[in-house]
This record gives structure tokens, sequence and C-alpha cells, in this order.
């Protein structure tokens, strides 16, 4: 399923944005912790702070996406700021390429 779509790394996690099925469906999220980043607490905190930011920018995203974030090492010890400040800037630049091929 990743292997279409843009991808945009940042220091700690990967993200892929493929097009949904339909058009008019709402964004989807994906999140992959491998047990490279760390034991399960760690991954599931990593899941948590990826999933928290979406909720906030859900509205914010282009609907008939779907996001895949994978996560890299070293992304457990970010807080849900860094986590944000991390994402939010690849967020909008891929909204942005997004609208302009549609």
């Amino acid at each position: 399923m990743q292997r279409g779509g843009l991808r945009r790394h940042t220091q700690h996690f990967v993200l892929v944005v493929l097009e949904s099925d339909r058009a008019d469906s709402p964004v989807r999220l994906g999140v992959t912790v491998s047990s490279r980043v760390g034991g399960a607490v760690q991954r599931n905190r990593v899941k948590r702070r990826v999933r928290e930011l979406f909720r906030r920018r859900r509205g914010s995203l282009e609907p008939g996406q779907d996001l895949v974030v994978i996560a890299k090492e070293g992304a457990p010890g970010l807080t849900n700021a860094d986590v944000s400040a991390e994402l939010v800037p690849v967020l909008e630049a891929l909204s942005r390429v997004t609208e302009e091929g549609s």
C-alpha cells in the first residue's frame, strides 16, 4: 500500500500521503512503529502522540487522503510539542502539493 504516494522524511518520521479510493472519504491515518524504535511502552507513546496531533489537525487536511506515519529511532524521546513542530510543517507542505496536483 505504501509504494505509491508522496513520501517525506523528517528526523524522526517518514510521512507517506496516498490518494484514497474515494475522493470524498475522510482523511485516514496509519501509524507504524517497529520494535527497533523501542519497547511496547515507547512504541505506544509514539503512536498516541501522532494520533493526538492528527486528531487536532484533521480539519486542515484534505479529504480523500490516506496518511501513513512511520516512526524512526529517537521518536519515543519526543514530547507532544516536538512531534507537532516536526510534523505540522510537513503536513502543510504536503497539503499544498496535493492541492496543486488536483
